[in-house]
């Protein structure tokens, strides 16, 4: 019996599909990608397949793989059919990037209308599933796991290095299958199976949730309710005088034009115009910290109270965050789930009329950059602004350097991370210190 977790690319395709045959899009050099993608079918039922392969940079998302996986995103909506995600990734490539960045950023944008579009989308996990990686699983209407699964945003080396009295020891192989392994994520969805690891464990459990056609159509009110549950208790309101604002709150003010009014919980903040007519409403995280899964959940509560406010309203994202929270406390409710909602939320209310972009006058990086800058018509940065694939400290925990460091502008624009630079008269927004002064 061949183990799934251990299994090769070509393994698991053959295990999965009928006479083991892929069909290559046309027009894809499966040599050059650490991604093979194609057709194929399952017990006689048509699906599109994508399976990462672990051998080749450990199974990392780059150019190449993403431009691959936004071409089969992009088929399953012309030809609409079942989705099979093997994934086993460490995520996106860092080695590759700011140019690895804004391709996981327009891969990200493709799969997320063939979510909302109602494609079944499942994923088969493999042994790794970190990082971007996690946020495609987590944007699954399914996932199979094995008892070998490990899933999150952060692997354990970072949390331990950088989530603070987590308490996780990352050579503790039990305490961490009990914070991301298979069964401790499957406990999160009704939908999700963790299935023996074999090949065929894995074949019989893909077949049965395409089989079973479980509900595709996007509830989006279910999910946020949902969502909520799992989080313990959420930053309580902070909007105050402005003699005594929150630093986000005074972040915030640096933004805005003249006849806004802002407010803020914790690291969330909103305004709306006090003038009547339709003017853009703001929202966005604005800490300068790392956002969390209470944050998220937060800011789709903002966006949807401002949605039941004004259906048409145009709406300004800001982020201003050093990246995701590396902490235990987030994964033991899955923040890729969180940050994965944002996306859809956003995603939602810009097929519902919203024109949705985003502006980052501060820092952003990885997962939490794509969460935000994904579902937008355009992303904007301050030249000051600093955006890189991935926190420094947790670059050195993964690949034992720091990388290149932040991109200027014209990295940022030719690697498709920003699409255009911020007015440069809101450059004061970044002597907003916590002094108060404005």
């Amino acid at each position: 019996m061949t183990a799934f977790s251990s299994a090769s690319v070509s393994a698991r395709i053959q295990a999965l599909l009928d006479e083991g045959k892929l069909e290559s899009l046309p027009g894809r050099d499966q040599d050059s990608s650490a991604v093979v993608v194609g057709a194929g079918k399952l017990n006689g039922i048509i699906v599109w397949v994508a399976a990462s392969d672990a051998s080749r940079a450990r199974g990392a998302i780059g150019i190449q793989e993403a431009a691959a996986l936004r071409a089969l995103f992009r088929a399953a909506r012309a030809a609409p059919a079942p989705l099979l995600l093997c994934l086993d990734s460490a995520g996106a490539n860092v080695e590759e990037g700011l140019a690895a960045l804004g391709a996981f950023r327009r891969l990200f944008e493709d799969a997320l209308q063939v979510r909302l579009a109602g494609i079944p989308m499942v994923a088969l996990l493999g042994r790794a599933c970190f990082g971007g990686a996690s946020l495609i699983a987590s944007l699954c209407h399914a996932r199979v796991y094995s008892e070998q699964t490990l899933l999150a945003v952060s692997g354990p080396r970072v949390i331990e290095a950088l989530g603070g009295d987590s308490g996780l020891d990352a050579s503790d192989r039990d305490a961490v299958r009990q914070l991301m392994g298979g069964r401790a994520r499957a406990q999160h969805h009704k939908t999700d199976v963790v299935a023996a690891d074999a090949l065929d464990a894995f074949r019989a459990a893909a077949t049965e949730i395409i089989q079973r056609q479980p509900s595709t159509q996007f509830d989006l009110e279910r999910r946020h309710r949902d969502l909520r549950s799992r989080i313990r208790d959420l930053p309580s309101d902070l909007a105050a005088p402005a003699a005594t604002q929150t630093l986000p709150v005074r972040r915030l003010v640096q933004l805005l034009p003249s006849g806004y009014a802002g407010s803020g919980k914790g690291a969330v903040v909103t305004a709306t115009s006090t003038a009547e007519g339709l003017k853009p409403v703001f929202a966005g995280v604005l800490g300068g910290d790392g956002v969390g899964a209470a944050e998220c959940w937060l800011l789709c509560e903002e966006l949807l109270k401002l949605h039941a406010r004004d259906p048409a309203c145009p709406m300004v994202l800001l982020l201003d965050a050093t990246g995701h929270a590396a902490t235990r406390r987030d994964e033991e409710i899955m923040l890729s789930d969180y940050l994965v909602h944002l996306s859809l939320t956003a995603a939602w209310l810009a097929s519902r009329g919203h024109n949705i972009v985003l502006w980052i006058p501060g820092a952003a990086a990885g997962a939490v950059y794509v969460a935000f800058a994904s579902p937008c018509s355009s992303v904007s940065a301050l030249p000051s602004a600093r955006i890189r694939i991935l926190l420094a400290a947790a670059m050195e925990q993964i690949v034992g350097f720091a990388g290149s460091g932040d991109g200027d502008s014209l990295s940022l624009l030719k690697a498709e991370v920003i699409d255009a630079q911020l007015d440069a008269r809101l450059n004061g927004y970044a002597d907003v210190r916590d002094s108060g002064q404005q």
